[in-house]
């Protein structure tokens, strides 16, 4: 097998492309022989030893992988030898073949192709958990999105319109944010070149149901200040670099929440509710309410040019890495 390999943390370039023995498969575990492995902005945080997952080098980086399973461990059940799955992980994805734990591994939805099954866990898996179990949205309410160009962003764009809410798409690019008018988003707002709270006025929406924030800064604040009575604001990453300081009077005066939403480490810790999320998900994609696509795709011994493209904010929606 091969597999891509931090020997120690830094930047993309030090990232090595190396043939490895093949792992056992342990009892609660499935083999995979890798198709494609989904590219994150994490990764680029792990790679740099910044991210809450924090191994030690030498390691693979990557936490989502499709593929199709050729070993089961005896005590698992729920898959077989020939399944095509998805499964998701802290790290270790950027290789040909992985073993991973079972509960953590799930069918491809039907139809959907494995380069697309790649890059869906992580994306989708982190929207549809921030807008239905994180803020509980309802048929009708107003959300904004911040960061509504990345992967994420996108996913978020099209859940969010599959539940019929009003969607405020924001981003920093008019070029990607017409990505998010063409997946359905009733507006969109370039927060680099304009005032986010101003333009709202301009759009007469005066308050906000729902924020699902993955960029932070002023960004955040400034959405925050534009919640409505019982509007619920969620924190997802911080890609513009700046942690907020949530103004919590804001929050008691509107008796709004602030959640954080830790996803992979969610998975982890509840894999029965993610894979009852996927099936909602497969429900809207067999709907043709949610229609993922990638972006772009490089081959795995090229991981550290796909992760500077990704740095370079070139992409509108998923990078993903074909192992074949």
């Amino acid at each position: 097998m091969y597999n891509v390999v931090v020997k120690k943390y830094g930047d993309p370039d030090i990232l090595e492309y190396v043939k490895s023995d093949s792992q056992n498969t342990n009892d609660k575990c499935v083999k995979i022989k890798v198709d494609a492995c989904g590219v994150n902005f994490a990764d680029v945080l792990t790679i740099k030893g910044k991210y809450q997952e924090r191994p030690r080098p030498p390691f693979s980086p990557g936490l989502e992988i499709s593929g199709k399973i050729i070993d089961v461990g005896k005590n698992v059940t729920e898959h077989k030898v020939g399944d095509l799955v998805m499964s998701i992980m802290k790290y270790g994805g950027y290789k040909s073949e992985v073993v991973v734990p079972s509960e953590n591994t799930y069918k491809v939805p039907s139809n959907m192709p494995l380069d697309i099954a790649a890059g869906f866990p992580v994306t989708y898996g982190t929207a549809y958990s921030a807008l239905v179990t994180s803020a509980k949205i309802k048929k009708g309410e107003t959300c904004l999105i911040l960061g509504a160009t990345g992967g994420v962003g996108i996913a978020a764009v099209e859940i969010a319109k599959a539940l019929k809410t009003k969607v405020i798409a924001c981003g920093g690019s008019d070029s990607k944010l017409k990505s998010c008018t063409s997946k359905g988003a009733d507006y969109v707002i370039n927060y680099k070149e304009k005032i986010l709270r101003n333009e709202l006025n301009k759009l007469n929406i005066k308050e906000i149901d729902v924020v699902i924030d993955m960029i932070g800064g002023q960004y955040a604040i400034d959405s925050v200040k534009s919640l409505k009575w019982n509007g619920r604001f969620v924190v997802v990453g911080f890609a513009s670099g700046v942690i907020p300081n949530i103004p919590a009077n804001r929050l008691l005066l509107k008796n709004a929440s602030a959640i954080g939403l830790y996803w992979g480490e969610l998975a982890y810790k509840e894999p029965y509710s993610i894979k009852q999320d996927f099936l909602k998900l497969e429900e809207l994609y067999n709907k043709k309410l949610i229609q993922p696509s990638n972006h772009k795709t490089f081959k795995l011994e090229n991981a550290s040019e796909a992760l500077k493209y990704l740095l370079e904010r070139k992409n509108i929606g998923k990078i993903v890495l074909r192992v074949n």
